[in-house]
C-alpha cells in the first residue's frame, strides 16, 4: 500500500486541492469552531492506488482508501474526486468516524464550493443509540439526518424508537437534537412528543416499566411508569394505570441526580405519585375501617447539599393503610411501614448540629412526631493532654403523638396528657468523660461517667403549666481484648490462602439509678422498642429516654472473625461469629429476671457463590427461641441463584397490647437461565403456623434484542385478606443497557 504524505503532495495542486475537499468531512472536529478546517500538515492518506488524468481532472484512489485529518477517520474502497467541479465522489460504502459517533454512507458527494458531505441511504450510532434514515447532511461540526428513526440500543422490532423528520448530531456537544418526534414501543406509535435533546449516554433517554395482568379484587390492570430525560441528570416522568374495577390511576413522577453535572445544587432523589376515584368494591382496612372512594398516596425522596449543609427528606402520604398495596404493590413491599421527615445536618470536624423534624400524615400510622428537634453533638474532645476526652451532647424537641389504629392508647393502657395526643417539650443535655487506657495493641479499657439532665415542659399532671425535671448518672467501663492468630491453611477450592482470625471478648458494665422516679410525670413518647439485637445500655446513646428503666448490668460479648487474603487486593471475611448477653442486677416491669435473652449473630461467606446469615434471639431461662431469622444463598455465576429463608418470632413481646403475632414462616426464591433468552424462578413462602404455602408465584423471562425483559407470571395466594387467590402478570422492563 502506498502511503501519500501532506507534504511531498504539496508539489501537486490538484492533490493538494483533493486534500482540502477531504478534510472539510471535519465537520466531528470540534477542537476549535472558528480555525481552518484544514492546514494540510495534519492529514495522512493511505491508498493501494492513485491515478490523476490531466485530460479530465479526476484524481482517482483505490484499493481502499483511509484518510485521517485531525479527529476524522473516514474509511471507503474507492474515492474520485474532480478537480473542476470541486466535488468528490465516493461511489462504494464508506464509514466516517469523528468524536463518539459512525455513519455508514452509500453513494456519498462533497460539494466543496459549500463545504457540505451529501449521502443517501445512512445508518449510523454510537453506544446506546442507533438511527438511520433517508439522507444525511453533514458540514464541519454538524450532522443533519432526514426523515429519520432513532433506536435506544440496538435496532430490533421489540426496541424503544423516536421517528422524526429531523434528526442532528451537534460533535462539539456531543448532543442528539430530535425535532417532533412519535414515540414507539415495538414500532407502534404511542405518544407524540416536542423537540428533545439526548444529552446523557450513560443511560437510555427514555426510562419504561410496563406491568400487565390480573386477580380477584382489581380484575384485569395495567400499571406503567415512563421517565424522559430533557435535561442532563433530570428525568420527569409520568405514572398510568388503569383497573378494570377501579378506574384510573395517575400522578407525576420524577427522578434527578445532578452531582455529576454542571447544575449548581447537587442533589439526588425520585417522586413516585397516584391519585385515583376508586370505583370498585372495598373491603376494610386491617384496622377494620372503611377505605373511601378518593384514594391515592406520594412517595418523595430527596438529598441535597446546599452550603455547608446535607440535606435530605422523606414525604410518604397515603389515602390509607392500603393504598399503595392494592395499586402498586412493588412500591410497597420496598417500605411497608412509611416515615416522613425533613433533615438539615452541619458536619464539621469538630461538633455536629442538626435540625430534625418528624411529621404524621397518616391517620392510621403511629408516629412519635418532632416539630422540630434541634441537636448539637461534640465530637469527643481531649481535655488538654490529660488524656481524658469530653462528651456532650444537647437537644430541644417539640414531641407529639396521636392516638391510631395501629396503637389506640386506650387499648393500650397508656396515659395522655391531651385527650387523644400525648405533648411534650423536652430539652435534653448530656455531659461525659471517657479516659481510654491502652494496654500494648491487645486490650483497652475505658472508665465511663456521665451526666443528662432532662427537662419536661408538659407533663401527665392535670395541673396546667407543669413541668418536670430529672438528672441522671452513669458510671461504667468498657473493656476489650483483643487477640489475632494466622495460619497458613490453603484451600484451592474455597480459594482459600491462609487464615487470620481476630477474637474479641468484650465487657460492658452501666450503673444507673433510680431513671423511674419520676415516669408518672413524663409523657412516654420515645419508648423502649423490642429488637433482634442487644439494647443500648449507654445513657448517652439510649434513644428511648421517655421510658428508662434501672440500669445495674454487665454486658459479655464474644466476636470472632476469620479472614483470608483476597486475591485482587486486601483480605476476605470469611465467618463472622458474635455472641452477647447480658447479666442484671435490675428488674423491668413485669420481669423479674436477672438474665437478659442472649443474641446471636452469625455470617458464613467462603466463597463467592456462597453466604448463610443469621440472627437468633434465645431465652436463656427455657432455652427456647424467640425469635430467628436466616438466609442462605447459592449461587452458580449468572446461571442460577438459589435462596432459602426463614423468618420466627415465637414470643410476642407486647402481647396485651398487640394481640396475637406470632411468626414461623420459611420461604424460598429460585432463579436459573435457560439459554441467553429465557430463564425461569419462582418464589415459595411457608406458614409453619397455619400449616399452608401462603404465597406461590412461578414465572419465565425473556429477552427481547436488548432493549426488553418481559416477565410472565402466576401467583397463588392464600389466606391473603382481600388479595385474590390467584393472579397473573405480564411485565416488561426497559433494560439499562
Amino acid at each position: 500500500m502506498q502511503k501519500i504524505r501532506p507534504q511531498l503532495l504539496k508539489k501537486s495542486s490538484q492533490t493538494l486541492l483533493f486534500f482540502v475537499c477531504a478534510a472539510q468531512l471535519s465537520f466531528a472536529d470540534g477542537s476549535d469552531a472558528d480555525a481552518v478546517p484544514f492546514t494540510g500538515t495534519d492529514t495522512v492518506i493511505d491508498a493501494g492506488t492513485m491515478r490523476f488524468s490531466a485530460a479530465d481532472g479526476m484524481q482517482h484512489l483505490s484499493g481502499g482508501v483511509n484518510v485521517t485529518a485531525g479527529a476524522i477517520r473516514l474509511h471507503t474502497e474507492a474515492m474520485v474526486y474532480d478537480t473542476r467541479t470541486q466535488t468528490a465522489e465516493i461511489p462504494t460504502p464508506a464509514e466516517l468516524d469523528f468524536r463518539n459517533s459512525r455513519f455508514v454512507l452509500r453513494t456519498a458527494f462533497y460539494d466543496g464550493a459549500e463545504q457540505r458531505l451529501v449521502a443517501r441511504t445512512v445508518r449510523g450510532g454510537r453506544q446506546f443509540a442507533f438511527f438511520e434514515g433517508a439522507k444525511v447532511s453533514a458540514a464541519r461540526e454538524l450532522a443533519e439526518v432526514s426523515d429519520a428513526s432513532f433506536y435506544l440500543g440496538e435496532p430490533h422490532w421489540s426496541s424503544i424508537s423516536f421517528s422524526t423528520s429531523r434528526l442532528a448530531y451537534d460533535a462539539e456537544e456531543d448532543y442528539f437534537h430530535l425535532g417532533s418526534s412519535v414515540f414507539r414501543v415495538a414500532g407502534v406509535p404511542v405518544l407524540p412528543l416536542p423537540p428533545l435533546s439526548v444529552m446523557r449516554f450513560d443511560r437510555p433517554p427514555v426510562r419504561v416499566w410496563l406491568d400487565l395482568g390480573g386477580n380477584g379484587s382489581a380484575g384485569e390492570f395495567l400499571r406503567s411508569e415512563v421517565y424522559v430525560t430533557l435535561w442532563d441528570a433530570v428525568e420527569p416522568g409520568i405514572m398510568f394505570d388503569f383497573y378494570e374495577r377501579s378506574g384510573v390511576l395517575a400522578g407525576p413522577a420524577a427522578a434527578y441526580d445532578t452531582r455529576d453535572s454542571a447544575f449548581p445544587l447537587k442533589m439526588r432523589g425520585h417522586l413516585r405519585s397516584g391519585y385515583i376515584n376508586d370505583t370498585g368494591t372495598r373491603e376494610d382496612d386491617i384496622f377494620g375501617n372503611d377505605i373511601g372512594g378518593r384514594r391515592g398516596f406520594i412517595d418523595w425522596f430527596h438529598k441535597q447539599e446546599l452550603a455547608d449543609f446535607e440535606l435530605s427528606a422523606s414525604v410518604h402520604r397515603w389515602s390509607d393503610s392500603e393504598a399503595e398495596r392494592d395499586f402498586r404493590p412493588d412500591i410497597y413491599d420496598e417500605n411497608q411501614n412509611p416515615d416522613t421527615y425533613l433533615e438539615a445536618v452541619l458536619p464539621n470536624d469538630y461538633f455536629y448540629a442538626s435540625a430534625f423534624a418528624r411529621f404524621h400524615p397518616n391517620d392510621y400510622q403511629n408516629v412519635q412526631q418532632r416539630l422540630p428537634e434541634l441537636r448539637f453533638d461534640l465530637q469527643p474532645t481531649e481535655l488538654g493532654k490529660t488524656g481524658i476526652y469530653q462528651h456532650f451532647n444537647a437537644s430541644y424537641a417539640l414531641l407529639r403523638e396521636e392516638t391510631s389504629d395501629q396503637f389506640n392508647f386506650v387499648r393500650n393502657r397508656f396515659r395522655v396528657n391531651d385527650g387523644d395526643a400525648m405533648e411534650s417539650s423536652r430539652a435534653n443535655v448530656y455531659i461525659g468523660w471517657t479516659a481510654p487506657i491502652k494496654f500494648g495493641d491487645f486490650a483497652a479499657f475505658t472508665p465511663v461517667l456521665g451526666v443528662m439532665t432532662t427537662c419536661y415542659g408538659e407533663t401527665l399532671d392535670e395541673a396546667d403549666g407543669s413541668s418536670y425535671t430529672r438528672t441522671l448518672g452513669q458510671i461504667g467501663f468498657d473493656f476489650d481484648l483483643i487477640f489475632t492468630g494466622t495460619n497458613g491453611y490453603r484451600n484451592e477450592t474455597w480459594n482459600i490462602d491462609g487464615l487470620r482470625h481476630v477474637f474479641r471478648p468484650v465487657l460492658q458494665y452501666r450503673y444507673i439509678p433510680n431513671p423511674t422516679v419520676g415516669a408518672r410525670h413524663i409523657p412516654a413518647i420515645d419508648r423502649e422498642i423490642y429488637l433482634s439485637r442487644p439494647n443500648i445500655i449507654d445513657l448517652a446513646e439510649n434513644r428511648a429516654v421517655d421510658e428508662l428503666y434501672d440500669e445495674h448490668v454487665f454486658r459479655v460479648g464474644f466476636e470472632n472473625l476469620f479472614q483470608t487474603r483476597a486475591s485482587d487486593y486486601g483480605s476476605r471475611d470469611l465467618i463472622e461469629f458474635n455472641i452477647y448477653q447480658d447479666f442484671r442486677k435490675t428488674y423491668r416491669p413485669d420481669d423479674t429476671r436477672t438474665l437478659s435473652d442472649n443474641f446471636i449473630d452469625f455470617r458464613l461467606t467462603p466463597a463467592p457463590w456462597l453466604s448463610f446469615n443469621l440472627a437468633h434471639r434465645l431465652d436463656v431461662y427455657d432455652f427456647k427461641t424467640n425469635s430467628l431469622s436466616t438466609s442462605t444463598t447459592l449461587t452458580d455465576g449468572d446461571v442460577w441463584a438459589f435462596t432459602l429463608g426463614t423468618d420466627h418470632l415465637y414470643k410476642n413481646p407486647y402481647s396485651s397490647a398487640y394481640g396475637e403475632s406470632h411468626t414461623r414462616q420459611i420461604w424460598t426464591t429460585f432463579d436459573f437461565r435457560l439459554n441467553s433468552f429465557w430463564s425461569a424462578f419462582f418464589e415459595l413462602r411457608y406458614d409453619d403456623r397455619k400449616n399452608l404455602m401462603t404465597d406461590q408465584t412461578y414465572g419465565v423471562r425473556q429477552r427481547l434484542g436488548n432493549s426488553w425483559e418481559i416477565e410472565y407470571s402466576v401467583r397463588y395466594r392464600q389466606d391473603a385478606g382481600d388479595e385474590s387467590d390467584f393472579s397473573f402478570r405480564v411485565g416488561a422492563t426497559l433494560l439499562m443497557f
